[in-house]
């Protein structure tokens, strides 16, 4: 499943091939911020990874950095994070683990 980033990745993700959108926000991994946003659970995003074994989310950035920072900052938090609540309780994710 593909989902658009509403932050920069819904201009990249063609309408067709989206399954849905999200939304991670790169000020939530920015400058050692090694927060999580109980605003932005993207719990939707969470629940179809686990039950379709992954999902690919579009986003994109400004000219001269190779990744986002949602790519390489919020979402790897955000995964720690919902990987250690389905560690704790494993019932509340299918499969266990995104």
């Amino acid at each position: 499943p593909l989902l658009a980033n509403l932050r920069a990745g819904a201009w990249y993700a063609p309408p067709a091939l989206r399954l849905g959108t999200c939304y991670f926000k790169s000020t939530d991994g920015h400058a050692g911020t090694w927060g999580f946003s109980m605003t932005r659970l993207n719990w939707h995003a969470a629940m179809m990874a686990a039950e379709k074994g992954g999902l690919v989310i579009v986003d994109a950035t400004r000219r001269g950095k190779r990744f986002p920072d949602s790519l390489c900052k919020t979402i790897p938090i955000w995964c720690a994070v919902l990987n250690l609540l389905a560690e704790i309780e494993p019932g509340g994710i299918p499969g266990g683990h995104l």
